[in-house]
């Protein structure tokens, strides 16, 4: 074979466009040519190293060769090495080792067509064929060996960056997971918690490794789980987010909202999930009072007889209220978007105007009145009031209220009306008035002197009762001092000269001692009487129960001598004089003493109890002999004896002095008997006492 046509023929191929023409229709019929369009530069370069390298392997052709289906032991050559750079040269983008290696084949038949139908001996031919076969081979061999070690390569760093990759993912989600701000779990397909983060821990009062393990509706409650699609996303391996529970907390309800996803399988064995919970029970609750706020506020304006209005500043009306049809007769919505100002009275429009665009324009206070033509055309008059706000002085729109006048003005009309007629009637009755000022003037002056004379009575009285108190003090002093010595001397003068006397002379002795003795206990009693008001103390706290206690201390020998039963309940405390309740629980326990049925020991019961309007109440009875309901009228007066001559000592001062000392405290006593049943006292006084003057 002529060698110089064999170069020749190699170099049409390196350097024309037939060789890469035949390789790209090739391409196209084998359905790879569109992996040519991004890399013809590296493809026609291929080619033209192929023609060089087949040039130098074929320079010594022909050589002797062990022909075909011999084995050969030659060693790699330019095929070889052609091969690597191939692969180093295409091996990029989206090229798949099949349709890298369909395009060598491709080159192969290219560059085999061209040179096999050179004109040469057939057995020349044959041997060329040998030869370029074992070239190809070499190069087809070396690429996909050399493209199989660099996948093998990427493959390995595609693995080494996917570790590093999902190391970071697990150290990312850990850092994600365990630090977020919603409590979060993960689950098993057993729906068991495999783990949970800070915020679960924090949200729900447990710690985490009382919970691992655990299902999840021993944590969060059968209902919630039922209500909560995890266990389906699971199986579907999908996600769910917003799902709106109630949950109970440590006995406190909470609202959240509950999202979660299929994580897919766990550990390599089961599908797994994860559940985020975000607590919106704050911001319910804040719904919530939005919403009792907003409708507050709608009941409010519905309610409100006034109709609100909102409009801008060219006067187009933005919202009126639902009163607008019970005052105007207009729906609301039929005047939404039209002129406040088209039902102003012609007269009044003027006035209108210029206020609105005061308000607007230096922030003044709209007020005033003005008619307003109603859908029936008859004319009301309105109220329209409005204050300057941020965003009326911005211009932007102004919030107004109007009322419905017409009565107000038609009466403030007829009040104009009856004032002119009242200021002509009371020109005509104020002579009237003087006339009868003079006669009022003259009364006061007569009722002034007999107020002054009134005085000057009360005073005298006063200065009488005053006087009348020294005298019954001084008199009952002077009465007691003679008393004692007549007393002494005659004791004195029984016990000496009783053998001298003869029986009436000693008996005669005994009448003057018990006559001065009785005279004594009168004496004692009138100025017990006489200190109510000449002796009062300034009033006090006196629980009763300690002062009744006292008394009783101090009767006690005439209760044994007696074998009287004193029955005492509880009893309030109040303001007053100690000494004188001391005094009046006194006389009334000796007085039911006293009148005692013979041969019949003495039951006494005192009770107290409070009454409203700051009174309380104690009750003495007794079981003696009581006395006639007509003579209860009697009984508190100074020196009457029910029951004189009867052996029943006394001077008739006693309950006299109670009625003095109850009066003294601003409350009332009073008695009621039955006679042979006994009687009752019953004593009414302030708890609590006014200052006294």
């Amino acid at each position: 074979m002529d060698k110089g046509l064999l170069g020749r023929h190699l170099r049409l191929l390196r350097d024309g466009e037939e060789g890469f023409a035949s390789f790209s229709l090739l391409a196209e019929q084998s359905g790879y040519g569109r992996h040519l369009a991004g890399a013809e530069e590296s493809w026609r370069l291929l080619l033209a190293r192929l023609a060089e390298a087949l040039a130098r392997f074929l320079r010594n052709f022909p050589q002797p060769c062990a022909g075909p289906g011999v084995a050969d032991d030659r060693l790699p050559g330019a095929g070889y090495d052609l091969g690597l750079a191939a692969v180093s040269s295409l091996r990029q983008g989206d090229l798949s080792f099949a349709a890298f290696f369909h395009l060598l084949k491709c080159l192969r038949r290219v560059l085999l067509s061209h040179l096999l139908t050179l004109k040469a001996d057939p057995v020349q031919l044959l041997a060329l064929r040998g030869e370029l076969d074992f070239f190809f081979d070499q190069f087809e061999q070396s690429a996909a060996a050399q493209w199989f070690k660099e996948e093998a390569n990427s493959y390995h760093l595609r693995l080494r960056e996917a570790k590093r990759f999902i190391l970071s993912e697990k150290r990312r989600y850990a850092a994600i997971f365990y630090k977020m701000a919603e409590p979060a779990f993960i689950i098993d397909h057993r729906l068991c918690l495999l783990d949970v983060n800070s915020a679960f821990e924090i949200f729900f009062k447990v710690r985490r490794s009382s919970l691992l393990g655990r299902p999840c509706r021993e944590v969060l409650g059968q209902e919630i789980c039922d209500a909560c699609p995890l266990a389906q996303a699971l199986a579907e391996h999908s996600s769910f987010a917003n799902i709106e529970l109630v949950i109970a907390v440590q006995g406190q309800t909470r609202t959240v909202l509950m999202s979660g996803s299929s994580l897919g399988h766990l550990r390599g064995e089961f599908p797994g999930g994860i559940v985020i919970i975000q607590d919106i029970s704050e911001q319910k609750r804040v719904e919530l009072a939005l919403q009792e706020s907003e409708e507050k506020f709608r009941t409010l304006i519905e309610n409100v007889p006034d109709v609100i209005w909102r409009a801008d500043r060219e006067g187009t009306l933005l919202y009126v209220g639902p009163n607008l049809k019970k005052i105007c007769g207009y729906e609301a919505e039929e005047l939404l978007g039209k002129n406040r100002f088209a039902g102003v009275h012609a007269e009044d429009l003027a006035m209108v105007k210029k206020s609105y665009a005061l308000f607007f324009a230096k922030g003044r206070e709209l007020n005033l009145r003005y008619r307003l033509r109603r859908k029936n055309g008859s004319w009301i008059w309105v109220h329209d009031r409005a204050r300057p706000t941020a965003d009326s002085r911005a211009g932007a729109y102004a919030d107004g209220v109007f009322t419905d006048v017409t009565k107000l003005v038609r009466v403030e009309s007829e009040l104009a009306e009856y004032r002119s007629w009242l200021e002509e009637l009371v020109e005509e009755r104020t002579q009237d008035l003087k006339l009868l000022n003079e006669q009022l003037l003259l009364e006061v002056a007569e009722r002034q002197q007999a107020q002054q004379t009134l005085e000057r009575l009360t005073a005298s009285l006063s200065r009488s009762n005053a006087e009348l108190e020294q005298f019954a003090h001084v008199a009952s002093h002077d009465i007691k001092e003679p008393l004692l010595l007549i007393v002494a001397f005659a004791e004195r003068l029984l016990a000496r000269c009783r053998q001298q006397l003869d029986a009436r002379g000693e008996e005669y002795l005994r009448r003057i001692v018990r006559a001065a003795r009785q005279l004594q206990v009168l004496v004692d009693d009138i100025l017990q009487l006489a200190r109510v008001e000449s002796a009062a103390r300034p009033f006090t706290l006196v629980p009763l129960d300690p002062l009744f206690a006292e008394v009783l201390a101090g009767l006690e020998e005439r209760i044994i001598a007696s074998c009287a039963e004193v029955r005492v309940g509880l009893l309030p405390a109040i303001e007053g004089d100690r000494t004188q309740m001391r005094q009046l629980f006194q006389n009334l326990l000796c007085n039911a003493l006293k009148y005692r049925k013979k041969d019949v020991p003495p039951l006494v019961e005192v009770q107290g109890r409070t009454l409203p309007g700051n009174l309380c109440e104690i009750t003495v009875r007794d079981h003696g002999i009581g006395f006639s309901e007509a003579q209860a009228d009697r009984i508190f007066q100074p020196f009457v004896r029910l029951h004189p001559g009867r052996g029943y000592e006394g001077t008739g001062v006693g309950l006299a002095t109670c009625e003095k000392i109850v009066a003294r405290h601003g409350g009332q006593i009073r008695a009621k008997g039955w006679p042979g049943r006994g009687a009752i006292f019953i004593v009414q006084l302030p708890i609590s006492q006014q200052p006294l003057g």
